[in-house]
């Protein structure tokens, strides 16, 4: 049972929200998560092992899917993630001080399209790594550097100009550590760009238990505002944007709560749903316009290494 918070190491918390495994096969486990009075951290208090962690990425896990899980449909869905990548690497290039050649690390990278755009696109030298190597094991990317390894066991051959997390923060199990990791592995003034979900948001207070951003038991830690301002420590780092929005689409992380509240079979064909899916999309699209406005259910950290 885990009681002191993660970020500020607080013990003066109390509970928050119960959720089953999200995203995973009907069962009978319940995941508690507490929310930290000082800095107002949400974080999970039942977490399962790390090292059996992998049980929960099976054919119930979407992401893993990919395009694959939609059938005659595919194409369509591989075009959006085309969308998502090119508007990641805009981001990425917003950030850039000059043109030249730069270094970029994607930590959790899965299937790492992002990291090759960025390779044709912005002239990067590109590295990703993950926990598992199903996201790039069966395709080629010959021009990346693509290492299956956690974080903390990452050795790393350069120092990086720019850091990305792309709704990876949220399941790393030693916070600390890792930040202290990613301040080694960049350049001074080097960036890092993190994206992960809001437990403030909208979807999550409607979808409450069923939200996505939840991911139990996979995300251990769900940030707030001062969650970042703690453990990224003035000294060494500069906050420089904090976005209540992010690349992804608010509206995918609001879809997949709405199926999980209907109780659907994850490990299915994607198939039948996606006409449904885009006609929601469709009628609730005048609602998503406001997400740079309200906060409905991503966020996104730059944060500058001093």
């Amino acid at each position: 049972m885990i009681v002191n918070c993660p970020v500020c190491s607080s013990d003066n918390g109390s509970y928050y929200i119960a959720t089953k495994a999200l995203m995973h096969k009907a069962n009978q486990e319940r995941y508690i998560f507490n929310k930290c009075s000082s800095c107002h951290t949400v974080f999970l208090t039942n977490p399962v092992k790390e090292e059996v962690l992998d049980t929960y990425y099976t054919d119930n896990y979407l992401p893993y899917k990919g395009a694959a899980a939609w059938g005659k449909y595919s194409s369509f869905v591989a075009r959006s993630q085309q969308t998502l990548d090119f508007k990641r690497v805009q981001l990425v290039a917003r950030y850039l001080k000059s043109k030249k050649v730069f270094t970029i690390l994607d930590v959790g990278c899965g299937n790492p399209s992002f990291l090759n755009l960025a390779l044709q696109k912005l002239n990067a030298e590109g590295t990703g790594i993950d926990f598992s190597d199903n996201g790039w094991k069966n395709s080629s990317f010959d021009k990346l550097r693509l290492i299956k390894t956690s974080i903390a066991n990452f050795k790393p051959s350069c120092s990086f100009d720019v850091i990305t997390l792309w709704h990876y923060l949220e399941h790393d199990y030693n916070l600390q550590e890792t930040v202290n990791k990613l301040y080694d592995c960049l350049n001074t003034g080097g960036k890092l760009i993190i994206e992960v979900p809001d437990y403030n948001s909208i979807s999550a207070r409607k979808q409450k238990q069923y939200w996505q951003g939840w991911h139990s038991p996979r995300h251990m830690t769900l940030f707030s505002e001062k969650s970042f301002h703690v453990l990224f420590k003035s000294d060494k780092w500069k906050i420089i944007d904090h976005h209540k929005y992010g690349t992804l689409d608010a509206f995918t992380l609001w879809w997949l709560g709405r199926m999980e509240q209907q109780q659907i079979n994850w490990s299915d064909s994607m198939e039948s749903k996606f006409w449904p899916l885009v006609f929601l999309k469709t009628v609730s699209f005048p609602f998503f316009l406001f997400e740079k406005f309200l906060p409905l259910g991503i966020q996104l950290v730059v944060i500058e290494k001093k």
